[in-house]
């Protein structure tokens, strides 16, 4: 069973560095972010909360505080692992999606992320010009 993530999750993981809102936060990020990330774990890429939001602060029990911004992030980048060859997001590879992006020029990522709070740390914005974008790149 594909673990179900976020769009935008996987541009989250390029620039992951530990940090996060909480202690909570980070550790089950980084539990995800192994499955996903490192392992290659099959994946339902979607457009809405995951596991990695349960431990967010911004999501309530009355959805996510800032659902719009974020689903346009989901849509952007889906749209992007459409057009680059990855059709069927419904049981995908992490290295598969990643090779899709890799066909996105980091000024195209760059325009998703802009106006994420982390964005500014310049952890995503160094990853997106690196040349393996996935770690097994």
């Amino acid at each position: 069973m594909p673990i179900i993530l976020r769009a935008h999750h996987l541009l989250c993981f390029l620039g992951f560095r530990g940090l996060g809102y909480s202690k909570e936060f980070v550790e089950n990020f980084k539990s995800i972010y192994k499955r996903v990330y490192l392992e290659n774990s099959h994946i339902k890429i979607v457009s809405f909360p995951d596991r990695i939001c349960r431990c967010c602060p911004n999501l309530t029990a009355a959805g996510c505080r800032f659902e719009e911004k974020v689903k346009m992030y989901d849509e952007k980048v889906m749209e992007l692992l459409k057009v680059y060859g990855l059709s069927d997001l419904e049981d995908v590879l992490p290295s598969e999606a990643y090779s899709a992006l890799k066909k996105v020029l980091p000024q195209q990522l760059e325009s998703i992320c802009r106006t994420c709070e982390w964005f500014v740390l310049g952890f995503c914005r160094e990853s997106f010009y690196r040349k393996d974008l996935w770690k097994n790149g």
